[in-house]
């Protein structure tokens, strides 16, 4: 329940106007029904007394029918005052999660499956926004009717009152008691739904493998699976839910048994009027109706409760920004960089990816990372590009250690090209120059990144739709469109992960050539991953990693003048190319 108080003290109140003017609708709306039993009650005992003729009863009936009118208009705008500020929520709360996960790491967020956070962006969601509206009307509501009609009630008489009281009472502790299992089933079928949902994302994006290899019958299998137990625990809340709601109910009409037989007798003895009489009916009737709905109310809030548990899980930790109290800004050029004993592991305990590594690139100058498979290559192009932070005083940038460097701004300066790109469902050009203003500079980006003949032989050229996560287009030409996207950008600082692996030898020298051409005024300090020594010979130092260190480094002229690993892959390519040239 405390989640609940915090979200409504963060995204209520900021709707506060809103709940006043429905709070208000509604007070209306409960008031004048109210008092049009109150009318029908004096009607009644006129007529019982014989002291009201045809003209007067009429003039009652057509109070009655323009208050019921006034009720109509109260009731709808009510519903137009709670559900608009509940749809004003749950799109705050979107926007607050996307920029919370937005502003995390990538360590942070790999807890999560991509389904899962959907999950959470949408069915949680939608959940808060049924608090925020609905939830809180009925609550409203219930709340309303209860203080109005039983201080009604209270004055006609305090006896009949209290006993009609108990029954309620019992209902409300019966139904306490069950909600905590339903709150059980409810988080279980959000953790359940999130399931499948990843399931469906993941099949989706590997489609091309499911149907390559024939596996269509075991992915539907395991979605049966997961929709199977998902289904049965949607039975176990619904079964719950059946015996929570009638539970009131079944006091609500207990208590007209109650009224008929206690009523009755006060009625018989003289203690309370027919009009009374009548007009207590009407009001246990007028009770009966929110009680029902309590039920589904509180349902609401425990599903609310478990969406809080699941959403501040995501938006609570704080961002792993060291920068955020210094916020220094890049270097507007071309910067030096430097390692001084870097040492990294992703979690604690593990044995480090990177150890002591150390060196230090010129401004303007290109270095060439080699190695083999989890030699730690991919590794410290991410410690640069800070998509993990590295330790403190470990890696510098024209001296100043790059954690205290405002990260949204040297993402601007520093652009990784990863290896496995990631196309947009969208155009060639949408693809390329997205996120960056100087759309001019788009004819010379395609040709340092060997892109035009391509372009040319689409069938709509830049405009054409290159599929989800690029599927048109082959493993080269999705490395390249990814090259492009990283050029239009005018980068101080290109790293460079593999993205040469894809592309045939004779691409792959002119894009070296292209990548050694001056980009703007001044050319960006480069480091280019790569298991081909072709692609980082030309570069001023090379590095050659082997177990997370660095065991040689040099010029391409000084690494194949000594004994290593650099020169004996050097050799074996150099036959494979001279054997291909054959």
């Amino acid at each position: 329940m405390n989640l609940v108080i915090r979200f409504a003290q963060t995204y209520f109140v900021r709707h506060t106007l809103w709940y006043v003017g429905g709070m208000l609708a509604l007070l209306g709306t409960n008031g004048l029904t109210i008092y049009i039993l109150m009318l029908l009650g004096q009607a009644t005992d006129a007529l019982e007394q014989g002291e009201s003729g045809v003209p007067a009863i009429l003039m009652i009936g057509i109070q009655v029918a323009g208050m019921g009118i006034v009720v109509m208009v109260l009731r709808t705008l009510s519903r137009v005052l709670y559900f608009t500020p509940g749809r004003r929520v749950e799109a705050e709360v979107k926007q607050d999660l996307f920029d919370r996960i937005l502003s995390q790491q990538p360590k942070f967020l790999s807890q999560w499956p991509p389904g899962d956070l959907i999950s959470r962006a949408s069915s949680d969601v939608g959940s808060l926004r049924l608090l925020a509206g609905f939830g809180l009307l009925q609550a409203t509501n219930v709340l309303v009717i209860l203080v109005v009609t039983a201080s009604r009630m209270y004055l006609i008489s305090p006896r009949l009152t209290l006993w009609l009281l108990v029954p309620l009472i019992v209902g409300l502790g019966l139904t306490q008691v069950s909600i905590r299992w339903l709150f059980v089933l409810i988080k279980k079928m959000q953790e359940e739904i999130a399931r499948i949902s990843d399931h469906a994302l993941s099949t989706y994006d590997g489609v091309s493998a499911v149907k390559a290899f024939g596996a269509e019958g075991y992915f539907e299998g395991r979605f049966d699976d997961l929709s199977g137990a998902y289904q049965a625990t949607t039975i176990r809340r619904a079964g719950l839910r059946a015996v929570i709601g009638p539970i009131l109910l079944v006091s609500a009409l207990f208590d007209v048994f109650l009224l008929l037989w206690l009523g009755g007798d006060m009625v018989i003895s003289g203690d309370i009027s027919l009009g009374h009489f009548v007009e207590f009916t009407g009001l246990v009737a007028l009770l009966a109706a929110p009680l029902r709905g309590l039920g589904f109310l509180i349902a609401i809030l425990k599903q609310a409760q478990a969406s809080l548990e699941r959403l501040y899980a995501v938006t609570d930790p704080e961002p792993d920004r060291p920068d955020l109290d210094i916020a220094a800004a890049p270097p507007p050029s071309a910067p030096s960089l430097e390692f001084r004993g870097l040492t990294f592991r992703y979690d604690d305990g593990e044995s480090p990816v990177l150890q002591d590594v150390s060196f230090t690139l010129p401004s303007g100058a290109t270095l060439g990372v080699f190695g083999g498979t989890g030699s730690g290559k991919t590794t410290l192009l991410r410690c640069v590009a800070r998509l993990y932070n590295p330790p403190s005083g470990t890696i510098f940038v024209d001296g100043r250690d790059v954690r205290e460097l405002d990260l949204a701004n040297w993402r601007r300066h520093a652009v990784l090209v990863p290896q496995r790109p990631f196309l947009f469902s969208e155009s060639m050009r949408d693809n390329i120059v997205i996120g960056a203003e100087e759309h001019e500079r788009l004819p010379e980006v395609l040709n340092l990144a060997a892109l035009e003949r391509d372009i040319e032989a689409l069938p709509q050229g830049l405009e054409t739709q290159v599929g989800e996560a690029g599927l048109m287009l082959s493993g080269g030409q999705r490395q390249r469109t990814a090259l492009a996207r990283g050029l239009m950008r005018t980068p101080s600082v290109l790293l460079l992960d593999d993205v040469l692996s894809a592309v045939d030898h004779a691409t792959e020298a002119q894009l070296i050539g292209a990548l050694r051409n001056t980009q703007g005024e001044v050319s960006p300090t480069t480091v280019i991953v790569s298991t081909r020594v072709s692609a980082i010979q030309h570069a001023e130092l090379i590095i050659v990693l082997e177990g997370g260190r660095v065991v040689d480094q040099g010029t391409h002229a000084e690494l194949i003048s000594r004994a290593g690993e650099y020169r004996e892959v050097w050799r074996r390519q150099q036959a494979v190319e001279a054997s291909d040239g054959g």
